[in-house]
């Protein structure tokens, strides 16, 4: 896949991810977003705090990465490469793989008091990411590498980086029914 198509295939899905929140997630009642399907199972509210969590972490970084690498002029290249890092990191991602994860505590928010603003905060911070990927197409998606959040080892290209956090955010959108 080159980086040109990835970053096209990440906008449309981000692009429609944010269409269905807008539409039937974001007009919900505070009840109906607080409603389980199990009682270990998250919640609306809480799968939208989990997933700013992640974009809290992983924006900054993201920015960073970008203007770093602007600054030393690398530009885009044609074919997309993955890590093994990051083909692990997109496999735990991918809806189909089925199999389930334990998140971490720090983005764990089960039973937690939170209000409905955390569903404008994500759709918000999609639109931050929407805004990376546009900038990330004057770039290499292969060379510039952001540390692993909460980790003293471990980074990710930004290519791989982009594409977790679109297919992590659609796979947990997707399966709240709505």
């Amino acid at each position: 896949m080159t980086q040109h198509e990835l970053l096209d295939h990440l906008e449309t899905e981000l692009r429609a991810l944010l269409a269905h929140v807008r539409g039937k997630l974001a007009e919900l009642p505070t009840d109906a977003l607080r409603q389980r399907k199990a009682p270990e199972a998250w919640n609306t509210l809480e799968v939208m705090a989990h997933l700013n969590a992640y974009a809290d972490d992983y924006l900054p970084r993201l920015h960073r990465a970008i203007h770093l690498a602007k600054a030393r002029r690398w530009e885009p290249t044609e074919q997309l490469r993955y890590t093994a890092r990051g083909r692990r990191l997109l496999r735990r991602a991918d809806a189909a793989n089925g199999k389930a994860f334990k998140s971490p505590k720090r983005y764990n928010f089960l039973n937690q008091p939170l209000e409905p603003s955390v569903t404008k905060a994500f759709i918000i911070n999609c639109e931050q990411l929407l805004r990376v990927l546009q900038e990330a197409r004057k770039t290499d998606l292969n060379r510039p590498t952001i540390r692993k959040a909460h980790a003293w080892f471990g980074r990710y290209t930004l290519g791989n980086l982009l594409e977790f956090l679109v297919l992590h955010s659609k796979k947990h959108i997707h399966r709240i029914p709505a």
